[in-house]
């Protein structure tokens, strides 16, 4: 049911998403697991953008971005939104905004979405069974994170705060629930 409730409240109804096609285990209308075949057909305007090596011993992730995306979930905007595959299935999404700190500003655009998708999703799953806050004390950088597991997923939220370069991110990743 995580996708039809992330569909209906996260991310939105957006792009005609059907619950019972892939929308109770996935994102959107893909379903964990999908092929980079059948993810084409599905979003003819996917498109390779990066490897992405996690471990030497394994295949890399292959991250493909879609060129007319609607990058709003949650009524955020963000600046990216990237669809992860591995062994040619899809596994992960993940949603970036990066903001900068400035002159009059105190919360940031990125640190503002952190806080509102958090509290979305402690409404919705309760606390997460998984949450840090961690300070880096050379600029203290605030690093925040929570991890729901919810159904067939893995839902993160994590924000990193202002450091050396004056910016900050904010990443939603939701992934295919970990096999035990």
């Amino acid at each position: 049911m995580i996708g039809f409730v992330l569909l209906s409240e996260t991310v939105g109804h957006s792009q005609g998403a059907d619950p019972k096609v892939g929308g109770n285990d996935g994102f959107r209308e893909l379903r964990w697991g999908t092929s980079i075949e059948q993810s084409s057909k599905i979003y003819p305007d996917l498109s390779f953008d990066r490897y992405v090596v996690s471990d030497p011993r394994e295949e890399p992730w292959k991250v493909y971005v879609r060129r007319m995306e609607n990058v709003k979930i949650e009524n955020i905007a963000f600046d990216s939104i990237e669809y992860w595959f591995k062994e040619d299935h899809f596994h992960r999404v993940r949603a970036v905004l990066n903001s900068r700190i400035g002159p009059r500003t105190l919360v940031t655009r990125a640190e503002n979405a952190f806080d509102k998708v958090n509290a979305g999703l402690r409404n919705r799953y309760g606390d997460p069974p998984d949450h840090t806050v961690d300070y880096v004390t050379e600029f203290i950088v605030v690093v925040r994170e929570a991890t729901w597991i919810v159904e067939h997923s893995a839902i993160t939220v994590k924000y990193e705060g202002v450091g050396r370069t004056n910016e900050d991110l904010f990443t939603l990743t939701m992934q295919e629930k970990p096999k035990r």
